[in-house]
């Protein structure tokens, strides 16, 4: 059954970057109107910051990816923010944001500049990154749903980037305790509803997306990540909130 998907995937590859290029262009450029082309030189540079803010998104925040871009096609492995690559972030949003705001006047400008001093609010020292384990959660759970958003009927190519991303979410987890270390503790109720559902995420709606891929080691493999991200919750509750 892979086989067949995967041979007819070149196509239907080209076709879904297509849609994810014209998604863009909707989301980040104004539209031609009346038949007109918007001028190129206000097009090319909104659509190449917005292509690069894009790609930021799917591999720093799928939280944010998943809320404003189109899924894409492309293979974006998850890469977990840390004490060590945080200022790194905060540099490139900054050197987007610049880009940014020197567009031509349009609302799809606009647009991008408030997602991006967004983001940018929540990186910084003192920003939700640093204090909010609740967004957190919300990150590692886009990136286990990231694979599965694309095409619905997932087969073993999908489960596998699924395994990949999960074997991330235990070190993703560490690293935002890492950068939450002196923060207020989170609102206990608040804290222990957003852990049962990522749990659920992960134990009960991800795993039930595997049944069309057939391949007995390939779904073993996917079990276990899935396993030790489920377990990592529990290790991150720890960290948050020690027991007295």
């Amino acid at each position: 059954m892979s086989r067949v998907r995967t041979t007819s995937r070149p196509m239907a590859r080209l076709q879904q970057a297509a849609a994810f290029a014209l998604a863009l262009v909707v989301l980040g450029l104004p539209a031609a109107c009346a038949g007109r082309k918007p001028p190129k030189q206000a097009q090319g540079p909104a659509l190449t910051v917005a292509s690069e803010h894009a790609l930021l998104l799917r591999r720093h925040r799928p939280d944010l990816a998943e809320r404003w871009t189109a899924p894409s096609p492309d293979e974006v492995p998850f890469a977990p923010l840390d004490i060590n690559t945080v200022a790194a972030h905060e540099q490139s949003l900054r050197g987007l944001l610049e880009r940014a705001r020197a567009l031509p006047a349009s609302a799809a400008a606009d647009s991008l500049q408030a997602r991006l001093t967004l983001e940018l609010e929540q990186t910084v020292p003192g920003g939700a990154l640093r204090t909010d384990p609740l967004l957190w959660l919300a990150i590692v759970e886009a990136a286990a749903r990231a694979p599965f958003a694309y095409d619905s009927t997932a087969g073993c190519r999908e489960v596998e980037r699924a395994m990949r991303q999960f074997e991330l979410i235990p070190e993703a987890l560490r690293g935002a305790a890492v950068l939450m270390r002196g923060a207020p503790p989170p609102d206990p109720a608040a804290f222990e509803a957003g852990l049962t559902r990522v749990e659920w995420v992960f134990r009960r709606d991800l795993p039930s997306r595997t049944k069309a891929c057939k391949e007995g080691r390939l779904l073993a493999e996917f079990v276990q990540a899935d396993t030790l991200a489920a377990a990592s919750l529990a290790g991150f509750r720890r960290l948050l909130v020690p027991e007295p």
